[in-house]
């Protein structure tokens, strides 16, 4: 076998990339109504030496933390560098750490030829030949896989930018079109001057495009607007709405420049700030004279209370550095105390464990510390970690002699549940039952997975103890037996039974179903709802086979539901509460689309966002329409239910009093 030297996780292509824009002043004034306007230079494609030189200033000052991070990586184990290797080729900003991976590639490569150096030459002392030789451990495969991972996120990552650029183009093709239509057209200048100021506002309002178009589309879009403005020999009225728009966007541009000085995360103010500087750049036109350099000089001032910050926030590293040695060394004496307290339950150990997790989690989400100390740090948490699990094993290794005891008590107390529930005297034994509860959560710890499938069946014992108590239930005679085989039978048949597509017929049909069902004596009370419910649920169910027309099916579905519901009262009264429940949950759903409508109060009508939340309402409003009908409705068989009942009571009581006359 070959030696194995597979390549790195991660290759060397380069993230995307942020450029820093520096604007130039306003060159655009306004001349006479006869001058052609001159339109807003295209950024050029050399950097100016202010650009030059801030970048150099950036880069040295990534260059020196870097070198941090390369005696820091130097200095890591093989399993915390993977493990930092994947946390940073999947965190929200993997794209922006490109040259902290390649650092990692490096690092881990010195270190695994290192390992494989050794084995090799193990390998060949032993007694090995060369060229059998071969090594691929663990951790190598783990962190190849993670680096497949990554190149394969970003190709995905660069095939949508790409995507997503092309688009643009195209757009910015299509508005191009749409503006050199506009010449010639034999339209009022107002209108025809409207729409040239919508294709502006798309063509800013579009995204980036492939860099390699950015120049040629640009000149070709500045050409066709200037032959435009030649074409309308725009007089100085019309120039100034565009210096005016100009103006205002400028102005908006410096107040969100100023407002990043309030922005707390100093690296993301940055790029803020850079993407302010390419829209002034290549997106806004010219303003006029007058106000050019006192725009550019406030803008200027801004951009420049952001670049201090940034500087001071560099030399603050090793500060915070320092900071972040104390707040480590702080929770690694909180995770040292968990080890050396006595903890002698399960309780006690699930306390700990969270405890410790919270700690571990808190320490690795804390910043670099001095290289120096990193070492020394990092294998102080190492040796925790490790006689935490130790101490923990121990703990877990002598319980586990208990486990068994205590399985074999729980298994002891659902077999004398049931046999309380098989025996003849059940209804006098609920304390007992009551015992029997007290006694198993007294029985010690048992392991999860076995302790819930235990508890399933311990409470479908308990509940079906208490159930029977609660409705009255009574062992079935020998008569009711056959009444119940009766009903089974009803059932099967009804299951098993085709019914008509004819209305009335299948009218007919589900009523003498209905009829033979009620003419069979009733069970006790418990079994008898039971099995009305399942010969319920069988009715309707047949019914919703018949192929039928959707409006008709659901008239006739609604009927035979009314026929079920007028002769089960608890059912009836089941689906009212139901009813209720559906009616208020989907108000407190409409108040809040409504509210979140109001957030739209100063927006278009056309805007998608505004139309979904609409679109939501009105089908939240049928929705309680629907339930609101059904509610209604159910609340008319209950009223008829309770007439019927009425009528029943005093026939009754009638032949009562004539009965009493008689005698």
């Amino acid at each position: 076998m070959e030696e194995n030297t597979i390549p790195s996780g991660a290759d060397d292509q380069t993230k995307p990339q942020e450029t820093e824009i520096q604007p130039t002043v306003d060159q655009v004034s306004p001349d006479s109504v006869e001058t052609k306007i001159e339109k807003v230079q295209e950024p050029p494609a050399e950097e100016t030496p202010e650009e030059v030189q801030e970048k150099t200033e950036s880069k040295k000052e990534e260059n020196d933390i870097e070198t941090k991070e390369e005696i820091n990586l130097s200095d890591l184990p093989l399993d915390d560098l993977i493990d930092l290797f994947l946390k940073v080729t999947t965190s929200d900003d993997w794209y922006r750490n490109n040259k902290q991976i390649q650092n990692i590639n490096r690092v881990f490569e010195e270190k695994f030829h290192i390992d494989l150096k050794a084995n090799k030459q193990k390998f060949i002392k032993e007694g090995g030949n060369e060229i059998d030789f071969y090594f691929k451990p663990e951790y190598k495969i783990r962190f190849d896989q993670i680096g497949y991972d990554y190149r394969k996120k970003r190709r995905e990552y660069y095939k949508s930018q790409e995507a997503t650029q092309k688009v643009n183009l195209e757009k910015k093709k299509a508005i191009i079109e749409e503006i050199k239509n506009l010449i010639n057209v034999e339209q009022n200048i107002n209108t025809i001057y409207n729409s040239f100021r919508a294709l502006q506002e798309s063509w800013y309002n579009t995204g980036a495009i492939p860099r390699a178009d950015n120049q040629n589309i640009w000149e070709t879009y500045k050409h066709h607007v200037e032959r435009f403005y030649d074409f309308l020999h725009l007089n100085r009225e019309l120039r100034d709405l565009d210096y005016k728009h100009n103006y205002k966007e400028k102005l908006k541009i410096i107040e969100q420049a100023e407002a990043l000085q309030q922005v707390p995360d100093i690296i993301k103010a940055s790029r803020d700030l850079n993407t302010l500087h390419q829209l002034w750049k290549n997106d806004l036109g010219p303003v006029a004279k007058e106000h050019s350099e006192d725009l550019w000089n406030r803008f200027q001032e801004a951009s420049k209370a952001i670049q201090s910050k940034r500087q001071a926030y560099q030399k603050d590293m090793v500060g915070a550095m320092k900071e972040n040695l104390v707040k480590k060394e702080t929770l690694l004496k909180e995770m040292k105390s968990l080890t050396e307290a006595p903890i002698e339950t399960h309780k006690a150990w699930q306390n700990a464990i969270n405890k410790y997790n919270q700690l571990r989690e808190e320490f690795k989400t804390i910043g670099y510390v001095p290289a120096k100390d990193s070492k020394a740090t990092w294998q102080e948490f190492r040796d925790i970690g490790r006689e935490f699990m130790r101490l923990k094993n121990v703990f877990y290794k002598e319980q586990k002699k208990e486990y068994n005891q205590n399985i074999n008590a729980k298994k002891a107390l659902i077999e004398k549940s049931k046999a309380i529930v098989e025996s003849e005297t059940w209804e006098s034994r609920s304390q007992e039952m009551k015992d029997i509860q007290k006694e198993w959560r007294g029985v010690g710890f048992v392991p999860r997975k076995i302790d819930n499938k235990l508890w399933s069946e311990f409470s479908e014992v308990q509940k079906t103890f208490f159930d029977r108590l609660k409705s009255g239930f009574q062992r079935l005679t020998s008569e009711q037996e056959a009444m119940q085989k009766e009903k089974i039978a009803q059932i099967e048949t009804l299951k098993a039974f085709t019914f008509s597509t004819d209305i009335e017929t299948l009218k007919e049909e589900y009523n003498n179903f209905w009829d033979t069902w009620k003419a069979i004596s009733r069970l006790d009370t418990g079994n008898q709802e039971k099995i009305n419910y399942s010969f319920s649920n069988a009715l309707l169910a047949g019914v919703k086979k018949v192929e039928l027309d959707n409006e008709v099916k659901s008239e006739i579905l609604m009927d035979l539901n009314a026929l079920i519901l007028q002769g089960d009262s608890k059912r009836l009264q089941q689906e009212l509460q139901t009813a209720r429940t559906n009616v208020s949950s989907l108000k407190a759903e409409l108040t809040q689309l409504e509210n979140n409508l109001a957030f739209f109060s100063n927006s278009s009508s056309e805007n998608p966002l505004f139309k979904n939340v609409e679109k939501q309402i009105k089908t939240c409003q049928n929705k309680i329409d629907k339930v609101t009908e059904d509610y209604i409705r159910l609340k008319q068989i209950r009223n008829s239910q309770e007439k019927s009942a009425k009528k029943v009571s005093e026939n009754s009581e009638q032949e009562t009093e004539e009965s009493t006359e008689d005698n």
